[in-house]
């Protein structure tokens, strides 16, 4: 159906804070400005998006990065997802999140 492409069928959703670097999330708010998306979703999307390509790179930080904690809504298949590549890749849920964000804002 249409809809799939666009749409993400209902998911429950866990409220969940997480540590994003100071310019992802800079970079989110202007995003959520472009889209008619919540940062939320945004942030849903760019982990979707790491789990179907598999793309678990880490990426150069700045070296006098801030790391700031948001609450976010994360979609439960979105979560369960990032446990799994927390367990096989060995990182942190907010490392994996904030790598989402990166290759998602760097696309």
């Amino acid at each position: 159906m249409v809809f799939d492409k666009y749409f993400y069928k209902r998911d429950n959703i866990l409220k969940r804070r997480i540590e994003i670097d100071a310019s992802l999330y800079e970079r989110l708010k202007e995003l959520s400005e472009v889209y008619e998306a919540s940062i939320n979703k945004l942030v849903n999307v760019a982990i979707m998006e790491m789990v179907e390509t598999n793309n678990v790179n880490l990426y150069d930080r700045p070296e006098k990065e801030v790391s700031e904690s948001h609450n976010f809504n994360i979609r439960e298949t979105a979560y369960k997802e990032l446990e799994r590549l927390s367990d096989k890749h060995h990182l942190s849920i907010y490392k994996l999140v904030n790598i989402a964000i990166y290759n998602a804002v760097n696309s």
